[in-house]
């Protein structure tokens, strides 16, 4: 699901195909000093990146009556200084960067919004390779199960904190360690991912797996029920499978599914009617800058 992470590791092809296969944030695309292949993972420092995807997908949504959220059209931007990165909606301030091991300092929107209120933002840059487009409203049933349950809006919140990023032969991977700094709910969320190549050549086929655990004071904000449930924290682990295929300079094909399995505590929630969460896209990318 979600995402992770941002400033490469390194700047060799390698990398770069292994980084567009993290998801939810995911790792996101080198930062080199010349890109000397024709890639769309490849960001030259100092260099503001834009490009939008074109596509068919969805993510299930398994939150109680909603319906599931498209992906079509997919904008996508990231900047790389020397220290400060932006990667769509996640900022960050590298510490230090070796060959094999990168610091970081990042702020990264929660994700758990996307599911109540289809003009999130994250439902239009969905892991730095799919988003959605959509109505600024609530989505299809808030009210329906509001009147069931006493259910208080979901504001937009932002976690901060320190990165890792380490690279190990052909693995890459990354772990977060983060904290609510908007004042919403004050949880924890911890995100650890690692990937590897299948195939790696013109084509890049990519497996990434992972685990997100957030504390109970956040899986409350948005799964517990005021007076009815009361969640604790909640283990969730991920799967991915991504292929990309670069076609020039400008354009090439993307396709990624994901597969989350909901912890317990989220999956037990009485407004949660499924145990888990797909997102599959498939598309074309073209790079406007």
């Amino acid at each position: 699901m979600h995402g992770f992470g941002h400033k490469s590791l390194s700047a060799s092809p390698a990398i770069a195909l292994l980084l567009a296969a993290f998801s939810a944030p995911v790792l996101a695309a080198p930062a080199s000093g010349g890109c000397t292949a024709p890639s769309t993972d490849c960001v030259e420092v100092g260099q503001l990146k834009l490009s939008v995807s074109l596509g068919a997908g969805s993510r299930s949504n398994p939150v109680l009556g909603e319906s599931d959220i498209p992906l079509v059209i997919i904008p996508q931007i990231s900047y790389y200084g020397k220290r400060f990165f932006l990667e769509n909606l996640d900022l960050g301030f590298t510490l230090h960067e070796g060959e094999s091991n990168t610091f970081n300092l990042i702020a990264s929107p929660g994700y758990d919004r996307v599911f109540f209120y289809r003009d999130d933002l994250q439902n239009f840059f969905v892991s730095g390779a799919t988003g959605a487009v959509s109505a600024a409203a609530p989505l299809l049933g808030q009210e329906d199960f509001s009147q069931e349950f006493d259910v208080r809006p979901r504001r937009t919140t932002y976690l901060a904190g320190p990165e890792w990023l380490f690279q190990y032969g052909n693995f890459v991977g990354q772990v977060d360690a983060l904290y609510e700094v908007t004042g919403r709910h004050d949880g924890y969320e911890v995100r650890a991912a690692v990937a590897a190549p299948i195939i790696q050549s013109e084509h890049s086929l990519v497996i990434s797996a992972g685990l997100t655990w957030k504390s109970a004071e956040l899986v409350h904000y948005y799964y517990g029920v005021d007076g009815l449930y009361e969640p604790g924290s909640a283990l969730s682990p991920f799967l991915k499978l991504g292929y990309t295929r670069a076609l020039s300079d400008r354009w090439s094909v993307n396709a990624f599914i994901h597969y989350e399995r909901l912890g317990s505590s989220i999956a037990d929630s009485p407004i949660v009617s499924d145990d888990g969460v797909t997102t599959a896209f498939a598309g074309v990318v073209f790079r406007i800058l």
